[in-house]
C-alpha cells in the first residue's frame, strides 16, 4: 500500500467491486471515457481490475480519515504503443479537491524509480482541461492528437529522464 497525506493506494482487490461500480456508472466520468458504459461493458471493466492481465496493475484510492472511495489509477500497455499508460478516473464529486495530483504523482514515482520505467504515456480528451492541466504539471508533453470515441484525444508522453515535477527518490 502507498500511503499520501491525505490518501491510501492500495491494489484493487474483490473488496472493491461495488465502488468500483460506483465509478463505472457515475456519468460525469465517462463523459471523459467514451461514453456510459452497457451493463456488459461494465462488468467486464470491473472484471479486468480485480483479475488482470499480465502486465496490467490497478489501485484503488481511499481516503485515510474515512476510508472512502475515491477513484482508481492504473498502469497498463497502451494501445498504440510500446509503452506503459497511466490512466486515471476518480468520482465526479471528488474533482477539483486534488486527489487525482496527489495520487497520479505517486503511481508515476513508482512507475520509474521501483518498476524503472522509462517513459510513460496518458491518453485524455482534448477537452478534459483539467486532466490536460494536470499532465503538464507532471512534465508530460504533447506527443499526437487522434480521434478516438468519436472525439479528439491527446496522447501524452513523459521520459523518465525529462520529468520534472515529480523528484527522483
Amino acid at each position: 500500500m502507498i500511503e499520501t497525506s491525505r490518501c491510501y493506494i492500495k491494489l484493487t482487490t474483490t473488496d472493491d467491486i461495488f465502488d468500483i461500480k460506483s465509478l463505472y456508472t457515475d456519468i460525469e466520468v465517462w463523459k471523459y471515457l467514451g461514453g456510459q458504459r452497457s451493463p456488459k461493458q461494465i462488468n467486464r471493466g470491473i472484471n479486468s481490475r480485480i483479475y488482470p492481465d499480465k502486465g496490467c496493475t490497478y489501485w484503488t484510492v481511499r481516503n485515510k480519515e474515512t476510508n472512502e472511495f475515491l477513484g482508481n489509477i492504473s498502469l497498463t500497455p497502451h494501445h498504440d504503443s510500446t509503452y506503459t499508460e497511466i490512466s486515471y478516473e476518480f468520482l465526479s464529486y471528488n474533482w477539483g479537491n486534488g486527489y487525482a495530483s496527489e495520487t497520479v504523482g505517486e503511481i508515476i514515482k513508482l512507475a520509474f524509480n521501483t518498476l524503472g520505467l522509462r517513459k510513460l504515456v496518458a491518453e485524455t480528451q482534448s477537452a478534459n482541461s483539467a486532466s490536460c492541466n494536470m499532465l503538464r504539471k507532471f512534465g508530460f508533453f504533447e506527443k499526437q492528437k487522434i480521434i478516438r470515441f468519436g472525439t479528439e484525444q491527446i496522447i501524452w508522453a513523459i521520459n523518465n529522464h525529462t520529468r520534472t515535477y515529480i523528484q527522483k527518490g
